[in-house]
């Protein structure tokens, strides 16, 4: 992990203003996973498809569910995106 520097005029107002503002966008991550992992496990069931068989490509796309499943794909993909910006905003340590 590597340590990042701030400098500030004044630190005991700005300490509180990045604390909030991590704290605010982890709030906005964890509602928009939860929306989309609605959305993912709503298609998933729709669809009746294994998601993990999807990712690796075993269910056949044809023309009837080809849109829908290229939705559905976007979704994991955002999904997965969403998670690894909470984790890395969850691994952020403020010292000060």
């Amino acid at each position: 992990m590597q340590t990042i520097s701030l400098k500030s005029g004044s630190p005991d107002t700005v300490i509180p203003l990045l604390k909030n503002a991590i704290d605010r966008g982890k709030r906005i991550l964890a509602e928009s996973l939860r929306v989309t992992r609605e959305k993912v496990n709503k298609l998933a069931k729709d669809l009746a498809v294994d998601i993990d068989k999807l990712m690796q490509g075993e269910v056949k796309h044809t023309e009837s569910n080809d849109m829908q499943l290229l939705e559905l794909e976007g979704e994991i993909e955002i999904l997965r995106h969403l998670e690894t910006e909470i984790k890395e905003l969850e691994s952020v340590e403020i010292c000060g």
